[in-house]
Protein backbone atom coordinates (compact mmCIF):
# COMPACT_ATOMS: atom_id res chain seq x y z
CA UNK A 1 0.00 0.00 0.00
CA UNK A 2 1.68 3.68 -0.48
CA UNK A 3 0.80 7.29 -0.96
CA UNK A 4 -1.01 8.98 -3.86
CA UNK A 5 2.13 10.15 -5.01
CA UNK A 6 4.11 7.68 -4.49
CA UNK A 7 2.00 5.51 -6.76
CA UNK A 8 2.11 8.01 -9.45
CA UNK A 9 5.65 7.87 -9.10
CA UNK A 10 5.58 4.42 -9.70
CA UNK A 11 2.99 4.28 -12.56
CA UNK A 12 4.70 7.11 -14.42
CA UNK A 13 8.17 5.48 -14.36
CA UNK A 14 6.37 1.86 -15.61
CA UNK A 15 3.94 4.12 -18.18
CA UNK A 16 6.68 6.34 -19.32
CA UNK A 17 5.91 4.87 -23.17
CA UNK A 18 1.99 5.16 -23.40
CA UNK A 19 2.79 8.90 -21.60
CA UNK A 20 5.08 10.00 -23.67
CA UNK A 21 2.99 8.41 -27.08
CA UNK A 22 -0.28 10.68 -25.86
CA UNK A 23 1.57 14.07 -25.61
CA UNK A 24 3.38 13.45 -29.46
CA UNK A 25 -0.62 12.23 -30.87
CA UNK A 26 -2.12 15.41 -28.34
CA UNK A 27 0.90 17.42 -30.23
CA UNK A 28 -0.30 16.71 -33.64
CA UNK A 29 -3.40 17.16 -32.89
CA UNK A 30 -3.88 20.66 -31.51
CA UNK A 31 -1.94 21.81 -34.64
CA UNK A 32 -4.50 19.91 -36.62
CA UNK A 33 -7.22 21.65 -35.13
CA UNK A 34 -4.99 25.25 -34.91
CA UNK A 35 -4.31 25.55 -31.38
CA UNK A 36 -1.62 25.70 -28.92
CA UNK A 37 -0.82 22.87 -26.72
CA UNK A 38 -1.05 24.59 -23.63
CA UNK A 39 -4.34 25.52 -24.78
CA UNK A 40 -5.51 22.16 -26.07
CA UNK A 41 -4.38 20.80 -22.28
CA UNK A 42 -6.03 23.72 -20.68
CA UNK A 43 -7.77 22.72 -17.39
CA UNK A 44 -10.60 24.09 -15.64
CA UNK A 45 -9.63 24.26 -12.14
CA UNK A 46 -13.35 25.08 -11.15
CA UNK A 47 -14.07 21.08 -12.31
CA UNK A 48 -11.19 20.27 -10.09
CA UNK A 49 -13.83 20.52 -6.95
CA UNK A 50 -15.10 17.35 -8.31
CA UNK A 51 -11.99 15.25 -8.35
CA UNK A 52 -10.63 14.17 -5.06
CA UNK A 53 -7.23 15.74 -3.80
CA UNK A 54 -5.06 12.02 -3.79
CA UNK A 55 -6.18 11.86 -7.56
CA UNK A 56 -4.44 15.20 -8.05
CA UNK A 57 -1.47 14.25 -5.33
CA UNK A 58 -1.33 11.11 -8.35
CA UNK A 59 -0.79 12.79 -11.24
CA UNK A 60 1.62 15.30 -9.38
CA UNK A 61 3.71 11.79 -8.98
CA UNK A 62 3.21 10.67 -12.73
CA UNK A 63 4.59 14.48 -13.72
CA UNK A 64 7.39 13.86 -11.08
CA UNK A 65 8.64 10.23 -12.72
CA UNK A 66 8.51 11.13 -15.98
CA UNK A 67 9.66 14.78 -16.06
CA UNK A 68 6.97 15.83 -17.53
CA UNK A 69 4.91 19.70 -16.79
CA UNK A 70 2.48 18.87 -13.63
CA UNK A 71 -0.14 20.83 -16.17
CA UNK A 72 0.28 18.66 -19.24
CA UNK A 73 -0.16 15.74 -16.58
CA UNK A 74 -3.41 17.56 -15.59
CA UNK A 75 -4.40 18.31 -18.75
CA UNK A 76 -4.46 14.75 -20.41
CA UNK A 77 -6.55 13.56 -17.42
CA UNK A 78 -8.99 16.18 -17.18
CA UNK A 79 -7.97 18.62 -20.16
CA UNK A 80 -10.24 20.33 -22.37
CA UNK A 81 -8.87 19.41 -26.15
CA UNK A 82 -8.54 15.38 -24.75
CA UNK A 83 -11.72 14.79 -23.48
CA UNK A 84 -14.05 16.52 -26.43
CA UNK A 85 -12.90 13.64 -28.61
CA UNK A 86 -15.36 11.52 -26.40
CA UNK A 87 -17.44 9.55 -28.52
CA UNK A 88 -20.19 7.22 -27.52
CA UNK A 89 -18.63 3.19 -27.30
CA UNK A 90 -18.38 0.50 -25.14
CA UNK A 91 -20.99 -3.00 -25.77
CA UNK A 92 -20.35 -4.73 -21.99
CA UNK A 93 -22.30 -8.31 -20.96
CA UNK A 94 -23.06 -9.68 -17.19
CA UNK A 95 -23.86 -13.36 -16.64
CA UNK A 96 -25.18 -14.32 -12.86
CA UNK A 97 -23.16 -17.16 -11.61
CA UNK A 98 -26.71 -19.14 -12.18
CA UNK A 99 -25.95 -19.22 -15.86
CA UNK A 100 -22.05 -19.11 -16.22
CA UNK A 101 -20.54 -22.98 -16.88
CA UNK A 102 -17.87 -22.00 -13.97
CA UNK A 103 -20.19 -20.90 -11.45
CA UNK A 104 -18.87 -17.95 -10.56
CA UNK A 105 -20.53 -14.09 -11.48
CA UNK A 106 -18.77 -13.19 -15.29
CA UNK A 107 -18.84 -9.61 -16.78
CA UNK A 108 -16.90 -8.33 -19.17
CA UNK A 109 -16.35 -5.07 -21.08
CA UNK A 110 -15.51 -3.78 -24.14
CA UNK A 111 -13.85 -0.27 -24.21
CA UNK A 112 -15.08 2.20 -27.21
CA UNK A 113 -13.62 5.02 -27.27
CA UNK A 114 -13.18 8.06 -30.10
CA UNK A 115 -9.29 9.19 -31.54
CA UNK A 116 -8.01 5.47 -30.34
CA UNK A 117 -4.55 7.11 -31.04
CA UNK A 118 -4.68 8.85 -28.32
CA UNK A 119 -5.84 6.28 -25.62
CA UNK A 120 -2.58 3.65 -24.98
CA UNK A 121 -4.25 0.85 -22.74
CA UNK A 122 -2.39 -0.55 -20.23
CA UNK A 123 -3.51 -2.60 -17.14
CA UNK A 124 -3.07 -1.13 -13.66
CA UNK A 125 -3.66 -2.36 -9.75
CA UNK A 126 -4.02 0.99 -7.44
CA UNK A 127 -3.04 0.05 -4.20
CA UNK A 128 -3.56 3.40 -2.25
CA UNK A 129 -2.98 3.49 1.86
CA UNK A 130 -6.52 3.50 3.46
CA UNK A 131 -8.47 2.49 0.49
CA UNK A 132 -9.18 -1.16 -1.17
CA UNK A 133 -7.12 -2.14 -3.97
CA UNK A 134 -8.24 -2.66 -7.34
CA UNK A 135 -6.98 -3.78 -10.99
CA UNK A 136 -8.29 -2.69 -14.29
CA UNK A 137 -7.49 -1.48 -17.78
CA UNK A 138 -6.83 2.34 -18.20
CA UNK A 139 -5.33 4.96 -20.24
CA UNK A 140 -1.60 4.81 -19.54
CA UNK A 141 -0.97 8.18 -16.95
CA UNK A 142 -4.80 8.46 -16.28
CA UNK A 143 -5.89 8.63 -12.96
CA UNK A 144 -9.07 7.12 -13.48
CA UNK A 145 -10.49 3.81 -14.49
CA UNK A 146 -13.44 3.10 -16.12
CA UNK A 147 -13.40 -0.38 -15.02
CA UNK A 148 -11.64 -2.39 -12.44
CA UNK A 149 -12.23 -5.81 -9.92
CA UNK A 150 -11.43 -5.05 -6.29
CA UNK A 151 -10.01 -6.92 -3.68
CA UNK A 152 -13.67 -7.99 -2.10
CA UNK A 153 -14.25 -8.85 -5.72
CA UNK A 154 -16.60 -5.82 -6.70
CA UNK A 155 -16.69 -5.55 -10.34
CA UNK A 156 -17.89 -1.89 -11.99
CA UNK A 157 -17.59 -0.32 -15.02
CA UNK A 158 -19.90 1.53 -17.26
CA UNK A 159 -21.19 2.40 -20.90
CA UNK A 160 -21.65 5.85 -21.43
CA UNK A 161 -24.90 7.08 -23.03
CA UNK A 162 -26.00 10.62 -24.28
CA UNK A 163 -28.38 12.43 -21.94
CA UNK A 164 -27.92 15.98 -22.95
CA UNK A 165 -26.84 18.62 -20.09
CA UNK A 166 -24.51 17.91 -17.44
CA UNK A 167 -25.36 19.29 -13.41
CA UNK A 168 -21.93 19.68 -11.29
CA UNK A 169 -20.86 16.66 -9.76
CA UNK A 170 -18.33 13.44 -9.83
CA UNK A 171 -17.46 12.55 -13.39
CA UNK A 172 -17.95 8.74 -14.43
CA UNK A 173 -14.73 8.19 -13.99
CA UNK A 174 -14.13 9.40 -10.90
CA UNK A 175 -17.39 7.83 -9.46
CA UNK A 176 -16.01 4.51 -11.04
CA UNK A 177 -12.49 4.82 -9.08
CA UNK A 178 -14.01 5.79 -5.76
CA UNK A 179 -16.88 2.75 -5.74
CA UNK A 180 -14.00 0.36 -6.26
CA UNK A 181 -11.72 2.24 -3.41
CA UNK A 182 -14.61 2.77 -1.14
CA UNK A 183 -17.29 -0.15 -1.60
CA UNK A 184 -16.85 -3.73 -0.92
CA UNK A 185 -20.40 -4.89 -2.26
CA UNK A 186 -22.96 -3.85 -4.72
CA UNK A 187 -25.21 -2.46 -2.19
CA UNK A 188 -22.62 -0.70 -0.44
CA UNK A 189 -21.77 0.94 -4.15
CA UNK A 190 -25.53 1.87 -4.37
CA UNK A 191 -25.90 3.90 -1.21
CA UNK A 192 -22.47 5.27 -2.17
CA UNK A 193 -24.41 6.68 -5.56
CA UNK A 194 -27.17 7.74 -2.94
CA UNK A 195 -25.74 10.13 -0.94
CA UNK A 196 -22.88 11.71 -3.62
CA UNK A 197 -23.58 14.32 -5.96
CA UNK A 198 -22.71 12.97 -9.17
CA UNK A 199 -23.24 14.07 -12.83
CA UNK A 200 -23.13 10.86 -14.89
CA UNK A 201 -25.15 9.08 -17.97
CA UNK A 202 -24.26 5.83 -18.76
CA UNK A 203 -25.10 1.66 -18.06
CA UNK A 204 -23.23 1.46 -14.63
CA UNK A 205 -22.60 -2.47 -14.41
CA UNK A 206 -21.60 -3.84 -10.78
CA UNK A 207 -21.29 -7.07 -9.26
CA UNK A 208 -20.08 -9.04 -6.56
CA UNK A 209 -20.14 -12.50 -5.05
CA UNK A 210 -24.16 -12.68 -5.10
CA UNK A 211 -25.66 -10.15 -6.59
CA UNK A 212 -25.28 -8.12 -10.04
CA UNK A 213 -27.22 -4.98 -11.67
CA UNK A 214 -26.98 -2.57 -13.79
CA UNK A 215 -27.84 1.01 -12.82
CA UNK A 216 -28.89 3.77 -15.40
CA UNK A 217 -27.94 6.74 -14.21
CA UNK A 218 -28.76 9.72 -16.14
CA UNK A 219 -28.04 13.17 -14.93
CA UNK A 220 -31.15 14.90 -12.88
CA UNK A 221 -33.29 11.31 -12.90
CA UNK A 222 -33.38 9.06 -9.77
CA UNK A 223 -31.45 5.85 -10.61
CA UNK A 224 -32.97 3.10 -12.32
CA UNK A 225 -31.39 0.06 -10.81
CA UNK A 226 -32.24 -3.71 -12.56
CA UNK A 227 -31.31 -6.56 -10.86
CA UNK A 228 -29.87 -9.33 -12.80
CA UNK A 229 -31.47 -12.79 -12.77
CA UNK A 230 -30.19 -13.61 -16.23
CA UNK A 231 -27.40 -12.75 -18.58
CA UNK A 232 -27.55 -9.55 -20.15
CA UNK A 233 -26.16 -7.08 -22.16
CA UNK A 234 -26.17 -3.15 -22.96
CA UNK A 235 -24.00 -0.88 -25.47
CA UNK A 236 -24.61 2.90 -25.35
CA UNK A 237 -28.55 4.04 -24.69
CA UNK A 238 -30.99 3.52 -21.84
CA UNK A 239 -33.36 0.62 -21.75
CA UNK A 240 -35.89 2.20 -18.91
CA UNK A 241 -35.41 5.54 -19.00
CA UNK A 242 -35.95 7.95 -21.92
CA UNK A 243 -33.14 8.44 -24.72
CA UNK A 244 -32.52 12.36 -26.31
CA UNK A 245 -34.96 12.62 -29.18
CA UNK A 246 -33.58 11.78 -32.62
CA UNK A 247 -33.34 15.58 -33.69
CA UNK A 248 -30.31 15.51 -35.90
CA UNK A 249 -27.93 13.31 -37.85
CA UNK A 250 -25.28 12.31 -35.18
CA UNK A 251 -27.93 11.39 -32.38
CA UNK A 252 -29.54 8.76 -35.52
CA UNK A 253 -27.05 7.44 -36.47
CA UNK A 254 -25.57 6.61 -32.68
CA UNK A 255 -29.01 5.31 -31.61
CA UNK A 256 -28.71 2.85 -35.08
CA UNK A 257 -24.87 2.03 -33.80
CA UNK A 258 -26.05 1.30 -29.98
CA UNK A 259 -29.38 -0.55 -31.08
CA UNK A 260 -27.85 -2.55 -33.61
CA UNK A 261 -25.00 -4.09 -30.73
CA UNK A 262 -27.49 -3.99 -27.94
CA UNK A 263 -29.73 -6.05 -30.07
CA UNK A 264 -26.89 -8.48 -30.94
CA UNK A 265 -25.59 -8.67 -27.68
CA UNK A 266 -28.69 -10.40 -26.52
CA UNK A 267 -29.27 -12.57 -29.49
CA UNK A 268 -25.79 -14.24 -28.95
CA UNK A 269 -26.30 -14.66 -25.26
CA UNK A 270 -29.59 -16.67 -25.93
CA UNK A 271 -27.28 -18.65 -28.08
CA UNK A 272 -26.21 -20.95 -25.52
CA UNK A 273 -27.86 -22.36 -22.08
CA UNK A 274 -24.83 -21.75 -19.63
CA UNK A 275 -22.69 -19.04 -20.48
CA UNK A 276 -18.68 -20.23 -20.60
CA UNK A 277 -15.55 -18.37 -20.86
CA UNK A 278 -15.00 -19.24 -24.20
CA UNK A 279 -18.48 -18.21 -25.06
CA UNK A 280 -18.27 -14.78 -23.67
CA UNK A 281 -14.99 -13.82 -24.91
CA UNK A 282 -16.18 -15.15 -28.78
CA UNK A 283 -19.16 -12.49 -28.21
CA UNK A 284 -16.40 -9.82 -27.37
CA UNK A 285 -14.55 -10.68 -30.79
CA UNK A 286 -17.66 -10.62 -33.19
CA UNK A 287 -17.87 -8.65 -36.74
CA UNK A 288 -21.79 -9.28 -36.97
CA UNK A 289 -23.23 -5.93 -38.93
CA UNK A 290 -19.56 -5.44 -39.79
CA UNK A 291 -16.17 -5.27 -38.78
CA UNK A 292 -17.47 -1.41 -38.36
CA UNK A 293 -19.65 0.92 -35.77
CA UNK A 294 -22.40 -1.30 -35.96
CA UNK A 295 -20.41 -4.49 -34.63
CA UNK A 296 -19.62 -5.35 -30.93
CA UNK A 297 -15.70 -5.66 -31.57
CA UNK A 298 -16.07 -2.11 -33.08
CA UNK A 299 -13.91 -0.56 -36.35
CA UNK A 300 -13.19 2.60 -37.50
CA UNK A 301 -15.70 4.26 -39.47
CA UNK A 302 -15.52 3.98 -43.52
CA UNK A 303 -18.16 6.72 -44.18
CA UNK A 304 -17.95 10.33 -44.40
CA UNK A 305 -14.72 12.23 -44.27
CA UNK A 306 -11.10 11.18 -42.84
CA UNK A 307 -11.95 13.30 -39.97
CA UNK A 308 -14.92 11.44 -39.16
CA UNK A 309 -13.20 8.75 -39.69
CA UNK A 310 -10.36 9.30 -37.38
CA UNK A 311 -12.98 10.54 -34.40
CA UNK A 312 -15.22 7.63 -34.75
CA UNK A 313 -15.41 4.97 -31.83
CA UNK A 314 -13.73 1.70 -32.35
CA UNK A 315 -12.41 -0.59 -29.42
CA UNK A 316 -9.20 -0.09 -27.58
CA UNK A 317 -9.34 -2.79 -24.95
CA UNK A 318 -11.79 -5.91 -24.01
CA UNK A 319 -11.57 -7.48 -20.33
CA UNK A 320 -13.50 -10.23 -18.89
CA UNK A 321 -13.54 -10.41 -14.89
CA UNK A 322 -14.37 -13.58 -13.45
CA UNK A 323 -15.60 -13.26 -9.55
CA UNK A 324 -14.32 -16.32 -8.23
CA UNK A 325 -12.66 -16.63 -4.73
CA UNK A 326 -9.76 -14.87 -5.47
CA UNK A 327 -10.46 -12.27 -8.60
CA UNK A 328 -9.20 -13.56 -12.03
CA UNK A 329 -9.11 -11.22 -15.11
CA UNK A 330 -9.06 -11.64 -19.06
CA UNK A 331 -6.83 -8.79 -20.97
CA UNK A 332 -7.07 -7.94 -24.98
CA UNK A 333 -5.07 -4.76 -25.00
CA UNK A 334 -6.55 -3.66 -28.88
CA UNK A 335 -8.95 -4.81 -30.59
CA UNK A 336 -10.11 -8.17 -29.56
CA UNK A 337 -10.57 -9.79 -32.73
CA UNK A 338 -6.53 -8.97 -33.16
CA UNK A 339 -5.21 -9.49 -29.93
CA UNK A 340 -4.53 -12.70 -27.92
CA UNK A 341 -6.44 -12.18 -24.11
CA UNK A 342 -4.02 -12.45 -21.60
CA UNK A 343 -4.99 -14.48 -18.43
CA UNK A 344 -4.12 -12.52 -15.18
CA UNK A 345 -4.93 -13.78 -11.48
CA UNK A 346 -5.22 -11.00 -8.41
CA UNK A 347 -1.89 -10.37 -6.98
CA UNK A 348 0.04 -11.53 -9.73
CA UNK A 349 2.84 -9.16 -10.72
CA UNK A 350 1.73 -7.22 -14.52
CA UNK A 351 3.88 -8.59 -16.93
CA UNK A 352 5.71 -5.12 -18.04
CA UNK A 353 5.03 -4.82 -21.54
CA UNK A 354 0.94 -5.00 -20.70
CA UNK A 355 1.94 -1.95 -17.82
CA UNK A 356 3.64 0.30 -19.51
CA UNK A 357 1.58 0.63 -23.22
CA UNK A 358 4.00 -1.38 -25.14
CA UNK A 359 1.40 -3.85 -25.89
CA UNK A 360 -0.93 -1.25 -27.34
CA UNK A 361 1.07 0.46 -29.12
CA UNK A 362 2.49 -2.46 -30.95
CA UNK A 363 -0.92 -4.15 -31.75
CA UNK A 364 -2.25 0.07 -32.90
CA UNK A 365 0.93 0.05 -35.69
CA UNK A 366 -0.91 -3.59 -36.73
CA UNK A 367 -4.23 -1.89 -37.28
Amino acid sequence: MVSPRNQGISRGKTEHTGIKHILGEIERAAGFFNQSLDDFLKVDRNNLKHIPERYVEECDGIAEATGIPEDMILGINFGKGPSSFFREGCTAFAVPKTHSVNGYPMMLKNRDLGYRRIHPQVLAYSRLDGFNQFLGITTAGNAYWYQGINEKGLVVFNTATLCGKFDEGMPTNILIRRILEECDTVDEALQFIDSNKHAVCSNLFMGDHEKMVIAELKNGFPVHVEELEKPDARANHYVFHDNPPLTDQTIILHRQYTLTRYERAKAMLKTVEKVSKDDILGFSRDHANGPGSYSVCRHNAYIGTQLEKLLSSSTLSSQLFVIAEKPETWIALGRPCMTEFVHHKWGEPIPEHLESGKHWIENLKQN
